[in-house]
């Protein structure tokens, strides 16, 4: 049999609706499937992201530390002419894309059995379980484990108290969706929204996320905080990692996000040390 083709996102539903009462449903249906809300925030007008995790994600990131990525699952809704667009980030592809070695496959039926699950999207042709499993956008740029090393503060305690007075002042236009500590371990993981700069969330979807399904549920980012360590992905990986089509040039390419990676690096340096 042919190895399956993944793509990043699973779409939920595509009706007209009230995007409000959608919000209000999903948030209900959730929490009644298993899940605990961790937080929410709207990177614009027309789009609403809900932040969620359990037991489980948070057990496999105990058992092994790639899957901290994969903690937050994602749920976007976004407004688009007349609709409701209801999508979800795909544990499968997370699975692969992050090396993890356990099982998502609970977390993609328990999302699946709570939302539905019409098709999956966020790349024409779908990249392979190999492929994504040492994906990088082009030559010489990151991979997964290439992070983005923002800082070591010697204590979590240290690290865990620079981050959240960042935080509290907005330093770097960089502001908290949610907070989980990982039991059992010097781990904490934020969710923050980027809005400001040419690396904000609202900059990233003005350039690329110009197709009809659109990609909401890649928001917000990541920061982990683990044993007085702060890193994250490196944009250079997960931005085309989540626009898995870009073009090398044109009007959908990486191209038009080239100066993106450097900002959000310089937005989240400003959190953590001031301007």
């Amino acid at each position: 049999m042919a190895e399956p083709l993944l793509q990043p996102y699973v779409l939920s539903s595509n009706a007209r609706g009230d995007m409000v009462k959608v919000v209000i449903e999903l948030k209900e249906g959730l929490v009644a499937g298993g899940f605990e809300l961790l937080g929410e925030y709207a990177p614009e007008a027309d789009r609403h992201v809900i932040v969620v995790t359990n037991d489980y994600l948070r057990n496999l990131a105990v058992a092994e530390s790639n899957a901290l990525f994969a903690v937050p699952q994602r749920i976007g809704i976004t407004r688009v002419d007349g609709r409701v667009q209801v999508a979800y980030t795909n544990p499968v592809y997370q699975k692969y894309a992050y090396r993890i070695k356990g099982d998502l496959e609970p977390v993609r039926l328990q999302l699946k059995r709570i939302l539905g699950a019409q098709k999956t999207f966020g790349s024409a042709a779908g990249l392979t379980m190999e492929k994504l499993s040492r994906y990088q956008h082009a030559v010489g740029t990151e991979q997964f484990d290439d992070f983005l090393e923002l800082g070591d503060f010697g204590t979590q305690a240290k690290a865990l108290e620079v981050l959240k007075q960042g935080l509290e002042s907005g330093r770097g236009g960089v502001v908290a969706v949610f907070q989980i500590p990982i039991p059992g371990e010097r781990t904490s993981l934020f969710g923050v929204a980027l809005e400001s700069g040419m690396g904000s969330d609202r900059a990233v979807i003005e350039t690329v996320d110009i197709r009809p399904l659109k990609h909401t549920p890649r928001f917000p980012s990541l920061l982990v905080v683990r044993r007085g360590k702060v890193y994250t992905l490196h944009p250079r990986f997960s931005l085309p990692l989540d626009f898995p089509d870009l073009e090398r040039t044109g009007r959908y390419s990486f191209t038009r996000l080239i100066r993106a990676p450097g900002a959000i690096q310089a937005s989240l340096h400003s959190l953590l040390y001031g301007p």
